[in-house]
């Protein structure tokens, strides 16, 4: 492992649906060897962290973000996120103004952007919405091996098992006592955002542009987000914004090719730090 330097932020790596913190564990090393510290955390209610009341709003999973980093010590981070983890991530600069020096996004276009009227989300997507208003079958899907398998393949390129190869290791975090309907909970006010008091809420806090460098990642074969749900990310920016396809990947970008994923972040990391 590299020496740790003082003068580098602490990256916070954010998981999306329907993972943990073990979606990063082909990052954690190499950023830690260029010097870094890194913690890859479970958003609250999912595997092993709280179960904590009314916590599915992505205002208090976005909070979270800069209490945790405080809670180890740190006053610089950098936030990499992933899905839904990812739309944190666009969030934290807002809810940490002279904290947060960087955000990185694979597979998350902007929260705004995603609730907008429209076809910028496939016919995959809506049918995904739909069914995590029926929660017995949308549990049973998260928590049964082959199911949630089946559901990681279907979201990854064709033929990559970066993601559905650790479908029993996934599943085995959502059978955890409410690890999925909480994780459930979260998606449906994804949804549904806009028609809540703590959305609205949330949208208000995050309607000023980011400052700071942001990255932004697709998958070249994502079948849940195509290339127009990212047309506006660059509005959401003042700062430097670069907007990344990776090919042969689909929704789970840091699992399905880790290596081109690392050296992203990597190259993020420099430019935020010859950015100060």
């Amino acid at each position: 492992m590299g020496e740790h330097r003082d003068d580098l932020p602490l990256v916070l790596l954010i998981h999306g649906f329907p993972e943990y913190w073990w979606a990063w564990r082909n990052q954690i090393q190499t950023i830690a060897d260029a010097g870094y510290e890194v913690a890859a955390i479970d958003q609250r209610g999912i595997a092993g962290s709280d179960k904590t009341p009314n916590s599915s709003d992505a205002l208090t999973l976005a909070q979270d973000i800069s209490a945790i980093a405080r809670s180890l010590g740190a006053s610089r981070i950098v936030v990499v996120g992933h899905g839904r983890g990812g739309q944190l991530a666009w969030a934290a600069p807002a809810l940490a103004p002279g904290m947060v020096e960087g955000v990185l996004t694979f597979s998350a276009p902007h929260a705004r952007a995603i609730q907008r009227p429209g076809t910028h989300l496939t016919l995959r997507t809506w049918r995904h919405v739909l069914t995590t208003f029926v929660p017995p079958l949308a549990r049973r899907g998260l928590t049964d091996p082959v199911s949630l398998e089946h559901l990681l393949a279907e979201w990854s390129a064709p033929g990559n098992d970066g993601a559905s190869s650790q479908a029993q290791i996934y599943a085995a975090a959502m059978r955890l006592p409410e690890a999925a309907g909480i994780s459930l909970d979260q998606l449906r006010w994804s949804y549904t955002a806009v028609q809540r008091p703590t959305g609205r809420r949330y949208f208000e806090l995050t309607r000023n542009a980011i400052e700071v460098p942001v990255w932004s990642v697709r998958g070249q074969l994502d079948p849940l987000l195509p290339e127009r749900a990212w047309r506006q990310d660059h509005t959401f920016t003042t700062g430097n914004f670069r907007q990344i396809t990776v090919a042969n990947s689909g929704h789970f970008i840091p699992e399905e090719v880790p290596e081109e994923s690392s050296q992203i972040i990597l190259e993020f990391l420099h430019h935020v730090a010859h950015q100060a």
